[in-house]
């Protein structure tokens, strides 16, 4: 085993070009903390992806650097390393991005998200990606890492053995929520959602971000909620864990329909009308949001079963709150702003901060007004007043399909009233939107 000094003055004098190209790859690998520094995340992350797209050489070259590199690692007795420089994964990588810069991210990609040293997702926290992260997450991510390093050299982590991975989210969990004493910092996990929300409120000028910042410490404050705050998303949850029938075309049976309109007003005006799911449009709503958004049931033949996570919401009140009003909003997964879901945001902004109900033409004015300086067109070819319009009449079914609002409060047709639960679950989609992961 030879230090660095000895391993690099090793490499000059078998080949004095690739010496000097190793010596700035590691120095640009670990900020020129030397191989100290070094950690199986940040070499992966160097060799998949800063290398190959940020290197203005062929591939050919970007190879070559990785063998030298791996030599040198070889050379100061690194070995698990210098054989993740010298793999075929690396290979293939590398020359991915010689074939295009799309072809190269997605096979980071995919080589990141089976990559042992990563920390994995968990129910705790979801991870932004690598370039998203704000300077809290990233150190945070490392130190899981490191972590995970460590537990595998130590051989209290063996990948492959069943059970590992669960090993493993445990570890990342632990670490994330750990206080190592009163005078210590917030643990990561505190850290990290702090920073979230400060971006979320702060990252963009304009009316929007300042009535975030308005909001924020309403989002701090736990909701006080009566004993089921979400009772129709309980009912469905109710029936689909007994197995929901339906009919041949796969809606929900008339019986049942009728049995929601009776519970929850739905169908006041016709109270003996036998309904179709179609003409109950806040129950069809309703299962739409569970089925397609909140991923809670899933139609199997002619049934509604339960999913995994439809269980736990069902067993759950925590659970269901959570994941029911983040889907008032619902994720913006694309790398693109998504005019549906800052139409929403926005939406709920207005609600939660006016001063009682809020008429449908005020909403529609001030959301139009706010998109269109924030740069907003229609997609539709519509105007974008008739597009927000739209948006808010959807958030509003959405609203009353989980008995959020008011309806004798309304000052004006299709006012926007909150019941106190309404404006807890607001607050609470907020919160979602504000924590999410960034991932592009």
């Amino acid at each position: 085993m030879m230090t660095e000094a000895e391993a690099l003055e090793t490499l000059a004098r078998e080949d004095p070009a690739l010496a000097t190209e190793a010596r700035t790859a590691l120095r640009w690998l670990t900020e020129g903390g030397g191989l100290g520094a070094v950690s199986m995340l940040r070499l992966q992350e160097f060799l998949w992806h800063a290398l190959p797209s940020s290197w203005p050489v062929p591939p050919e070259s970007h190879l070559a650097i990785a063998g030298a590199l791996s030599r040198l690692l070889a050379l100061a007795g690194m070995d698990r390393y210098a054989e993740v420089c010298s793999s075929g994964e690396t290979e293939e990588i590398i020359l991915a991005y010689g074939q295009s810069s799309r072809d190269g991210e997605d096979a980071w990609q995919r080589a990141a998200d089976t990559s042992v040293a990563a920390p994995p997702d968990t129910d705790l926290l979801a991870w932004s990606a690598t370039p998203e992260m704000g300077p809290d997450e990233r150190s945070a991510y490392e130190s899981c890492a490191a972590a995970i390093e460590m537990a595998i050299a130590c051989g209290d982590l063996k990948p492959g053995i069943s059970g590992w991975k669960t090993k493993r989210t445990a570890l990342v969990d632990g670490w994330l929520t750990r206080a190592d004493g009163p005078d210590a910092p917030d643990p990561w996990l505190s850290r990290i959602s702090a920073e979230r929300i400060h971006e979320w409120a702060h990252g963009h000028p304009g009316e929007r971000a300042q009535m975030a910042r308005h909001i924020v410490p309403r989002l701090l404050e736990p909701p006080v909620l009566p004993g089921e705050p979400l009772p129709s998303l309980r009912w469905l949850l109710r029936h689909a864990d007994a197995g929901l029938r339906l009919t041949a075309r796969h809606y929900i049976s008339p019986s049942l329909v009728e049995e929601a309109a009776g519970l929850f007003g739905w169908g006041a005006q016709s109270p003996t009308k036998r309904y179709q799911e179609l003409e109950l449009y806040p129950l069809h709503t309703l299962r739409r949001l569970a089925q397609s958004e909140m991923g809670a049931v899933r139609r199997t033949g002619t049934s509604l079963v339960l999913t995994r996570t439809g269980r736990l919401m069902a067993e759950d009140p925590a659970v269901r709150w959570h994941i029911g009003t983040a889907a008032l909003i619902s994720p913006d997964d694309g790398c693109d702003p998504d005019f549906t879901v800052a139409v929403r945001e926005a939406a709920l902004l207005v609600a939660t901060l006016h001063d009682g109900p809020v008429g449908f033409e005020e909403l529609a004015s001030r959301l139009t007004d706010l998109h269109a300086a924030e740069g907003w067109t229609s997609l539709s070819g519509s105007s974008l007043s008739v597009a927000i319009r739209g948006e808010i009449h959807v958030l509003r079914h959405r609203l009353r399909s989980l008995q959020l609002i008011d309806e004798s409060m309304a000052v004006s047709p299709l006012s926007l009233a909150l019941t106190p639960t309404g404006t807890a679950a607001a607050l609470s989609a907020l919160l979602a939107r504000a924590l999410r992961p960034r991932r592009c």
